[in-house]
């Protein structure tokens, strides 16, 4: 995660256009869809791999692991995302540098609720292009390297990892489409105030900058279906732990045959599992629930418009 602290010259001479700001709500719905993600990029990579081995992903067979098998899956996971969290802070903080400022590293829990590493400068402002790359360069360098890595050594072992670092910069994107709604003569700084974590956008001197058009609808549209998304993982993920407190363990919803077909979970006897997953239908609910939420809002504020 990148922060800018507030002690610019932009922020003290002008006033924002928008304000971005980490408040305790903001921080436990980064937390929600950050492990929600995890999940979502951990099948995404899965299919990368398979596509590289020549083979299909599912359905994905899980065997029985004992006590000693989770044991040193977790100390694996601890020693590979490690590192990858150094090179996600340290490339924002290149980036920062190399646009002029001189960026600081820590670590931070945000309200108690979401625990996070950062890279920050103080006294530096930024175009919004130069905001944008700072923002983006961990998720799509280590990415990239990563698949490079993929397709020389196609491991399991490198989709832990690789799902951190994405699910880990899910504040950087969210961050990165709040600028992107603005045009490009903007600069990004410190809010006036250091209450909260955030940033503000500030206009040229002179200027008068609006949102670009339409940018409003698209971001409701891109949160509504990021929203339903995470639902729908969290709803099936409760069902699965239902169904095995029972005792049961299987979970079907829809014709496994069919074209909707949603999911499939089947514990067997030895211990094992069995999991498949309806990605089309799956991000077309996302997509109908960020589509059907961007006309609920574009209706409110319509409304609005008429007064009470």
């Amino acid at each position: 995660m990148s922060r800018t602290d507030p002690e610019s010259g932009t922020s003290r001479q002008s006033t924002p256009l928008a304000e971005f700001r980490c408040t305790r709500p903001v921080a436990f719905q980064w937390l929600v869809v950050s492990v929600v993600g995890f999940f979502v990029f951990a099948y995404g990579f899965g299919h990368a791999l398979a596509a590289l081995q020549g083979r299909a992903l599912e359905p994905i067979v899980i065997a029985a692991p004992s006590p000693a098998a989770v044991a040193g899956w977790l100390a694996l996971s601890c020693v590979l995302v490690g590192p990858v969290v150094v090179l996600h802070e340290t490339l924002h903080g290149v980036f920062m540098a190399r646009y002029g400022g001189e960026p600081g590293y820590g670590f931070g829990v945000s309200y108690f609720v979401l625990p996070y590493a950062y890279a920050e400068t103080e006294g530096t402002s930024y175009t919004r292009t130069q905001m944008l790359v700072i923002l983006l360069a961990p998720v799509v360098g280590i990415t990239t390297l990563g698949l490079a890595a993929m397709v020389a050594v196609p491991s399991p072992v490198l989709i832990v990892p690789l799902a951190a670092n994405a699910a880990g910069s899910i504040g950087d994107l969210w961050m990165a489409g709040a600028l992107l709604q603005y045009p490009s003569g903007v600069r990004v700084a410190g809010l006036p105030d250091a209450d909260v974590q955030g940033f503000g956008i500030y206009p040229e001197p002179g200027r008068r900058v609006d949102r670009l058009p339409g940018a409003a609808f698209l971001s409701t549209i891109v949160s509504g279906a990021v929203g339903t998304l995470a639902v729908l993982v969290t709803g099936l993920l409760g069902l699965v732990l239902g169904s095995l407190a029972v005792g049961s363990g299987t979970v079907v919803l829809g014709n496994p045959n069919g074209r909707w077909f949603l999911f499939r979970h089947v514990l067997y006897s030895d211990g094992s599992v069995s999991l498949e997953i309806g990605d089309a239908l799956a991000f077309g609910l996302a997509t109908l629930g960020g589509i059907g939420w961007g006309v609920v809002a574009e209706l409110r504020t319509r409304l609005e418009w008429f007064g009470p």
